[in-house]
């Protein structure tokens, strides 16, 4: 029985496990990428430094956010008219285009949802649950195999082909399980199945009313430094009223 669950969805998602790998595999290079070529980070640097940076040299600024790679993005209203682009940290300009490549693009979208949108989102759940059962189900043929999961490390025999496929599945099965795994829990994140972003505050019911500080000088972000930011989100132009420091 662990035999039949173990070839049958490996047999029926193989294409479509080999797509979302190689696309995955692709894709994972793009942050290390990013890394090297993002701005210099400011040592010491604090939320208030940079958004003081990047509101002088862009008034119309709505957000700013930073990625795990460090890169740092502000998207911005320049009358009607939309901007965004990375930001150098040392001056708040921008430094280049804050739009993906074509190609990331692309590959995002084949990885992700087979460009079939929400049902290929659900697909590729599918191709992960696949995975999970097989990566399962073959750890446990070769505890069966090997006599018990004490064993499961010991020497392997048997045919060449067999052995083979054994001792590369033992390598493997951490990592299966874990990509998999992860890919069922942003899926479940993705359809709000899940509770997401639990370490944020909810919004407060009535504020002080208080105006007029520009974020440079408000003393909350002078105590964030510019490596624990997420995202920094300004209200409308219009309602917004700053001092000169």
């Amino acid at each position: 029985m662990i035999r039949l669950f173990h070839r049958w969805p490996a047999l029926l998602a193989t294409v479509l496990l080999l797509v979302l790998a190689v696309s995955g595999t692709i894709l994972s290079v793009f942050p290390a990428v990013e890394r090297t070529t993002a701005p210099a980070p400011v040592a010491g640097q604090t939320v208030a430094d940079l958004a003081g940076k990047v509101i002088a040299a862009y008034p119309g600024v709505e957000q700013i956010r930073r990625a795990p790679s460090g890169k740092i993005t502000a998207y911005w209203f320049d009358g009607n008219t939309p901007g965004a682009a990375v930001i150098d940290p040392a001056t708040g300009l921008a430094t280049g285009n804050a739009d993906p490549s074509a190609l990331q693009g692309w590959l995002t979208d084949l990885h992700r949802a087979l460009f079939l949108q929400d049902l290929g989102r659900w697909i590729t759940a599918a191709a992960a649950l696949a995975l999970l059962v097989v990566a399962l189900t073959g750890a446990a043929l070769i505890a069966q195999r090997q006599g018990g999961w004490s064993l499961w490390f010991s020497r392997m025999r048997g045919p060449t082909a067999g052995r083979w496929h054994g001792e590369l599945a033992r390598v493997a099965v951490v990592s299966l399980v874990l990509s998999s795994g992860t890919a069922l829990w942003m899926t479940a994140a993705t359809f709000e199945l899940l509770p997401v972003d639990e370490a944020s505050p909810a919004l407060p019911a009535e504020t002080s009313g208080l105006v007029g500080l520009a974020p440079g000088d408000m003393s909350a972000l002078a105590a964030v430094p510019v490596t624990a930011l997420r995202d920094l989100t300004f209200p409308m132009l219009g309602t917004r009223r700053m001092s000169s420091p």
